[in-house]
């Protein structure tokens, strides 16, 4: 028992170590290795020797476990290894045909007179990925605007008709507005406005005389001005305070970047160029999150100060004047910057180093006025040139959506006309400068506000008053979407829906009659102040009283002289 188990032993180890020189005489299939990016990579012959291996070993223990003869025991080597070697072609060959058509050659993977065992589809996608789920056929057909939402959110596709439904209401109430304030506070054109954060009727206002009024749209005698430098003291961009609402921060022609205060105490200068006649501040925005504030000037730069007006970095970004400098709602880390070299940028405020550390260049044929980021969702960015385009790019790749083309050209003694978004929908609003070389000009074409729908390119409303025919440059809607601002040349004006025009001005009628009441003394209907009777008589008493003692004076005087 002991020769024989000894010999047992003998004869499995001797087939053991028999096993891989049949392997090694086999000849393998060309071993050849796919390149990708540089790097060979030997898959395929890794693959086969691991899956021959693998199998062979099993086959071999279970032989050795059942104890059969030698003489069958190799036969059913010879047929184990003969299978295995079928199966690993057959599962090499169905990858690699499976993958190799039509792939191998739009990806470069294949190296030239040489075959490729296994290739990986790495083909960018074509389209956006949206997850596919049962849908009821009710929902796909519904005009509900819940629908649209709930698709929305799970990444579903959104018809027109449902989009069309979103932004129906809202287009049907802009129809609707009509002019309802109108004031001319400066001697010079206005060139910057901001609405307040907090308060919906409270707007800001700057002049090219560097005059600033915080108009409050709601009452008479509640607005406050701040008096300029007059020639030379161009405001360029304001921003309130986020850290205290009460300061608004302005970026002047005069050098100068400044936090004023309409409490009446003195403003700070967070910067100054000390130069004004060469440098001088044109743009200007506020991160709250990240206590910065970003000012680009007429060269090139953008300075970043801390709130208390320490500097932090100051890089030059772009070649010429940087127009429009602004952080994203959706993103703190991210901003924008528009310049007259006929650039947009995107940058990362944490990985700023030099101009070359842009996240995305956005190239136009014109100067560029203003950069805004949508205020829904903040992964679209607006953009309005020096002539006649307006660009509307999407995140994440900042890739060019659309192009729209609408007259607003650059004229020297007008203030830049800019293109802001609506805050609920992806709606744009943009001033009209007709040019007769514009394609489809019409004689007698109004000066009107146009509103635009960003999925279309088409405009979908017109605002005009003939009481105000002129230029509109800026428009701002408040941050409910229920007012809009405009500055037309010295004038600023409020548009709102009729319905609420009318009870505003009779509001407002009210407190004038007040206010001049008050002014001239006269009319006061407080009851606290109304003379009553006995008051009446007591005043003529005390009058009678005083003029009999002058005449007694006058009589003893007389007769002195006498």
């Amino acid at each position: 028992m002991s020769t024989s188990a000894s010999g047992n032993n003998n004869r499995t180890s001797s087939r053991r170590s028999a096993m891989p020189r049949k392997f090694k005489d086999r000849p393998e299939e060309d071993n050849t290795s796919t390149v990708i990016s540089g790097t060979g990579v030997t898959l395929a012959s890794k693959l086969r020797k691991r899956m021959l291996t693998d199998l062979n070993m099993n086959a071999i223990k279970g032989d050795s476990r059942r104890g059969t003869n030698t003489s069958t025991r190799d036969s059913s080597d010879k047929e184990s290894q003969n299978n295995c070697s079928k199966k690993c072609k057959t599962m090499l060959e169905g990858t690699t045909s499976g993958v190799n058509q039509g792939v191998s050659n739009s990806l470069g993977l294949q190296i030239a007179g040489q075959k490729a065992d296994f290739i990986c589809n790495f083909e960018n996608r074509k389209s956006d990925y949206v997850a596919k789920t049962s849908v009821p056929s009710i929902m796909n057909k519904s005009m509900n605007m819940f629908h649209l939402l709930y698709q929305k959110n799970y990444g579903m596709q959104i018809s027109p008709k449902l989009k069309h439904t979103l932004t129906n209401p809202i287009v049907n109430q802009l129809s609707e507005f009509g002019l309802c304030r109108c004031a001319t506070p400066f001697d010079r054109r206005t060139t910057a406005m901001e609405w307040h954060p907090s308060n919906p009727n409270v707007l800001a206002v700057g002049s090219k005389g560097g005059d600033i009024i915080l108009w409050d749209s709601g009452t008479v005698n509640n607005d406050k001005f701040i008096g300029g430098d007059g020639a030379g003291g161009s405001i360029q961009a304001m921003k309130f305070w986020p850290w205290n609402n009460s300061f608004l921060c302005t970026a002047s022609i005069n050098g100068k970047l400044t936090l004023h205060d309409f409490e009446g105490r003195h403003g700070q200068i967070l910067s100054d160029t000390m130069n004004c006649m060469d440098f001088w501040y044109c743009s200007l925005d506020v991160s709250s999150s990240h206590g910065a504030v970003l000012t680009g000037d007429n060269v090139g730069n953008i300075l970043c100060l801390s709130e208390k007006g320490q500097k932090i970095w100051n890089k030059k970004l772009h070649k010429q004047k940087v127009t429009h400098v602004e952080f994203s709602p959706r993103e703190s880390w991210l901003f924008c910057s528009a310049s007259v070299d006929h650039t947009v940028r995107l940058w990362d405020i944490r990985m700023i180093k030099d101009n070359k550390s842009s996240l995305a260049v956005l190239q136009h044929s014109k100067g560029v006025n203003s950069a805004y980021f949508s205020l829904t969702n903040g992964c679209r960015l607006v953009t309005t040139d020096q002539h006649s385009d307006i660009k509307i790019f999407s995140a994440p790749e900042w890739r060019l959506e659309r192009t729209i083309l609408h007259p607003h050209r650059f004229f020297q003694h007008i203030t830049p006309i800019k293109a802001s978004w609506h805050p609920l929908q992806d709606l744009i609003v943009i001033g009209r400068y007709p040019d007769q070389n514009f394609p489809g000009y019409k004689s007698g074409e109004r000066r009107t506000i146009d509103i635009i729908d960003s999925e279309t390119g088409e405009i979908v409303t017109k605002l005009f008053d003939p009481s105000a025919p002129g230029i509109v440059s800026l428009n701002k809607f408040n941050h409910s979407g229920e007012a809009l601002a405009s500055g037309m040349g010295v004038n600023i004006l409020l548009w709102n829906r009729k319905e609420v025009i009318a009870q505003k001005q009779e509001r407002l009628k009210e407190k004038m009659t007040e206010f001049k009441s008050n002014a001239l003394g006269i009319g006061n209907n407080d009851p606290s102040k109304k003379r009553t009777k006995n008051d009446k008589k007591t005043k003529t008493d005390s009058k009678t009283k005083l003029s009999t003692k002058m005449k007694n004076s006058s009589q003893k005087s007389n007769t002195k002289k006498k």
